[in-house]
């Protein structure tokens, strides 16, 4: 395998296209990127939501059992 260009400085410049080829590089693997992490960041924030919502519910029935056992006491 051969390298086209004969420095990193040229490789850079690309005869005066290197900063738009480069900035859209950049950009790309950003979005990339993104659109990588942030599905996985919301899924852990869902699953972090409904564990909450799920002790918060088995905390009600808790209340709720113990209510109906103190009044079937009386």
């Amino acid at each position: 395998m051969t390298f086209q260009f004969e420095s990193l400085q040229q490789m850079w410049d690309m005869a005066g296209h290197g900063p738009y080829v480069w900035t859209a590089i950049l950009v790309s693997l950003f979005v990339m990127g993104w659109l990588l992490v942030r599905p996985l960041q919301q899924h852990s924030a869902i699953l972090k939501t409904i564990s909450q919502q799920l002790r918060q519910r088995e905390q009600c029935q808790k209340e709720h059992q113990s209510a109906n056992t103190s009044e079937e006491d009386k």
